[in-house]
């Protein structure tokens, strides 16, 4: 039974793409003080898997006419990387707050204009970086926070394989933007998170030199160096046989690494700890918090009903855009990009 005081929500993008459209409609069914009123695809077929999927709920397949028609209160935007900008903005003018997926959009520049038309009019702009809320980053964010192991002046992180990257608008570079637009949003989103220092340049170096049915690259790397000379190293490969730990973080009275490990025979994953004691060296195991991904929209409505600080604001979420955008600039290029405007923005994930 719909609530009246309840903001109106619709889904725009319920492809197959990791059902991530289902996802966010589920999601908006299940948090109190929003109420699930359309979904669009352009695709006639997923329109009306929708309709089935979640019932009482209208279909469209054109986004004007959803606008128009229904005038929703709150829109999430789940369509391919380089439709984000363009969507948003309808959405933003036509009077919806808007929750765009990550990546925010492929350049800066989009980002800049997304931010602008949600200032214009006067809406609620936010990026789906629902894995702030990740086991693993929670956990070496506390580390990090509560001084384990000192003050952290690099951060590495890896993932990768060896296997032809899949298929889809995902490994099309002109629709995903690139490889780094899917998982590196997040991995650039962690790092940003973990380093408390303002970024001051990032040298990218690209790989293309085997999987050339696809246009993505087959691995990218980012090398971040902050203020005071701290470092992180994000990297992304289809190129990797010889693997790396996920994370490498080192301070200066210790290092967090997480080496696939377990705890005491379960199958809770953790960290290793390494701090010195007494001129040994000791190692402990943190296990991984558990995610609290589902968090997003909760605090989302706390926002827009209460006031409460936005969790994920549209200027942190421009800030990893830069980060992949200067990295491929540095990788075509040959020489380090700086990050500029790095004074205006806030630490991403300080709230």
């Amino acid at each position: 039974m719909r609530v009246p005081s309840a903001i109106s929500c619709a889904v725009v993008g319920y492809g197959a793409a990791f059902n991530q459209g289902r996802s966010h409609a589920r999601q908006i069914t299940e948090t109190p003080g929003l109420d699930l009123v359309a979904i669009c695809d352009v695709v006639a077929e997923r329109a009306a898997a929708a309709e089935a999927d979640f019932p009482g709920v209208r279909g469209f397949t054109d986004l004007g006419r959803l606008l128009a028609e229904v005038e929703p209160g709150l829109v999430a935007v789940v369509v391919p990387h380089h439709l984000h900008a363009s969507t948003a903005i309808q959405c933003l003018q036509a009077g919806a707050h808007v929750v765009v997926e990550k990546p925010m959009a492929i350049t800066v520049a989009e980002c800049d204009a997304m931010i602008a038309a949600a200032r214009a009019a006067a809406r609620v702009l936010t990026v789906y970086h629902n894995r702030r809320w990740d086991g693993d980053f929670l956990t070496a964010r506390g580390l990090i926070r509560d001084g384990v192991v000192g003050d952290v002046f690099q951060i590495e992180y890896y993932s990768g394989g060896y296997g032809r990257p899949g298929g889809g608008w995902r490994s099309d570079k002109a629709v995903s933007g690139g490889a780094f637009y899917d998982w590196g949003a997040h991995s650039v989103d962690w790092v940003l998170g973990l380093m408390d220092a303002p970024l001051r340049s990032v040298t990218g170096f690209f790989h293309k030199r085997l999987w050339h049915d696809v246009t993505n690259e087959d691995q990218v790397q980012a090398v971040l160096r902050f203020a005071d000379n701290r470092v992180a190293d994000v990297q992304q490969s289809h190129l990797s046989l010889g693997p790396k730990p996920r994370w490498r973080i080192l301070g200066t009275r210790g290092a967090i690494l997480d080496l696939g490990q377990r705890t005491g025979g379960q199958s809770r994953p953790c960290f290793s700890v390494r701090v010195p004691v007494s001129g040994y060296t000791a190692e402990f195991q943190v296990p991984f918090q558990e995610p609290l991904r589902d968090r997003f929209y909760p605090a989302l409505v706390d926002h827009i009903t209460g006031g409460r600080p936005l969790q994920v604001t549209a200027e942190s979420a421009r800030r990893v855009i830069a980060v992949l955008e200067g990295a491929e600039r540095s990788a075509a290029g040959g020489q380090a990009v700086a990050i500029p405007y790095e004074e205006e923005f806030e630490h991403p994930h300080a709230r």
